[in-house]
């Protein structure tokens, strides 16, 4: 049975979500950092995802509109801070004039044949950490997490 994604709060500002997938960091690394792959999973079921801009370098930045089920769009932007292929990405993440950015870490560890994901979610205060937690957006990471083991897992184990 594949492992459900977990989530713990390690500071009034930051929370952090974790799975193991059965594939390789490059593969994760690259389905974080490729626009075609991007679409297939960082969207919630029943949304789509068009990535118009990703330039993933430090100071790239990237815009993605998500179109839910009802046709709104929701835009969210952002910029890489640190691109470690294939054990670290850094990135600010907001929705598009709202501010408040939010520092995402995804840290990749290979453990035998799988990949330990830990995405740690650095918020600019408390107060923005608790109005996404009501947002959804702690469920939503894990749910992210588990769009992305579809794309990128493979029976068995991670690939030689």
């Amino acid at each position: 049975m594949t492992e459900q994604p977990t989530k713990r709060t390690v500071s009034e500002r930051e929370f952090v979500v974790e799975r193991t997938l059965r594939a390789s960091p490059e593969k994760i690394f690259g389905a974080y950092t490729d626009p075609t792959l991007v679409e297939r999973w960082w969207a919630p079921p029943g949304c789509s995802l068009r990535v118009e801009r990703m330039d993933v370098r430090p100071g790239g930045t990237y815009r993605y509109v998500q179109r839910t089920p009802a046709g709104q769009n929701l835009v969210f932007v952002g910029s890489y801070v640190e691109v470690t292929p294939p054990t670290r990405l850094v990135y600010t993440f907001e929705i598009e004039g709202q501010g408040n950015p939010v520092t995402s870490t995804v840290d990749l560890q290979r453990e035998g044949k799988s990949t330990r994901v830990t995405l740690t979610n650095l918020c600019v205060s408390k107060e923005v950490r608790e109005m996404m937690a009501n947002y959804g957006a702690e469920a939503g990471a894990r749910a992210a997490l588990q769009q992305l083991a579809k794309v990128v897992e493979v029976p068995g184990g991670s690939e030689p």
